[in-house]
């Protein structure tokens, strides 16, 4: 005796729409078990503990022989370094001497970089011309071409400024260039039907609508600069963080060598957390805009 399909699916037992996977998206599963607690603790007791789970594995493995304990000191040790070369005015003067060369040149990778950027991403000639030239240029890596730097400006301030720069300026200009080529053209196209001129409408639509990605290319820009500044002052330089590093470790004054990395961190986080800052404010005005 076959049963119709009707009484087929009478017959079915009903889904338990209670179990997770039927639940509603718009109703956040509750936390269960390790990885509910690993959820439920807060975003910034996570960072304090890991990063005590960090220092205390440091503190354990040069004592109990895991590591060599001349190579890599106990973290207690590297602290007390730090806190050493900051009461005796070496660690300020080293940080302020690389401070100087980093606001310098990312300074001019700012002015430059928005400058050309806005100029490429708003002039199709422009871009055609000097897409190929600047594509070429864009391939060198900043310390590929820092002994040009110190053969044209010679060993000192000057050329680091020129790594900063030439590490800074790239992501700056083609995140420039992507913003004003992703203006809505809505808008473009409604500025013209008010009868708005060329260098209105850059001032009042393209350039508001590209402060979003500008703000993202300034700070990886910042970033960049940083990290390239290091390296470029561990080659050419009597002063800085880079140069504390490497002449810490030719004198084998390894927990100073740490010391100086800690500092470089400590500075890195300080600057993306204020060009993180720079970036949402720079993006406020989205929030307002209506949805599409």
């Amino acid at each position: 005796m076959t049963v119709s399909d009707s009484e087929s699916r009478a017959r079915l037992p009903e889904l338990d729409t209670t179990y997770p996977i039927f639940a509603d998206e718009d109703e956040p599963l509750e936390p269960t078990g390790l990885g509910g607690f690993l959820r439920s603790v807060p975003r910034r007791l996570t960072w304090v503990i890991s990063m005590g789970i960090l220092f205390a594995l440091w503190e354990i493995a040069p004592r109990v022989g895991w590591v060599n304990e001349i190579i890599v000191p106990p973290a207690s040790t590297v602290m007390q370094a730090l806190y050493d070369l900051a009461r005796s005015g070496v660690l300020w003067d080293n940080v302020s001497a690389s401070l100087r060369r980093a606001a310098t040149g990312f300074a001019i990778a700012c002015a430059g970089g928005i400058g050309l950027g806005l100029v490429l991403g708003w002039s199709s000639h422009g871009r055609r011309w000097l897409a190929a030239p600047l594509e070429f240029f864009r391939q060198i890596p900043p310390l590929a071409i820092f002994p040009v730097f110190l053969l044209i400006l010679g060993l000192g301030f000057r050329a680091q400024v020129a790594m900063v720069v030439w590490a800074a300026i790239w992501p700056i200009m083609l995140n420039t260039i992507s913003g004003c080529q992703q203006v809505d053209p809505a808008l473009v196209k409604a500025a013209r039907s008010f009868g708005m001129k060329q260098r209105t409408m850059f001032a009042k639509v393209v350039l508001p609508s590209s402060l979003p990605m500008i703000s993202t290319g300034v700070r990886l820009g910042g970033t960049y600069a940083l990290l390239v500044l290091v390296g470029a002052e561990m080659v050419g330089a009597q002063s800085g963080i880079g140069y504390l590093i490497i002449n810490s470790q030719y004198a084998l004054q390894i927990p100073n060598m740490y010391a100086a990395i800690i500092t470089i961190a400590l500075l890195g986080l300080t600057l993306n957390f204020l060009l993180l800052r720079l970036e949402a404010w720079m993006s406020k005005w989205r929030e307002h805009e209506p949805a599409k």
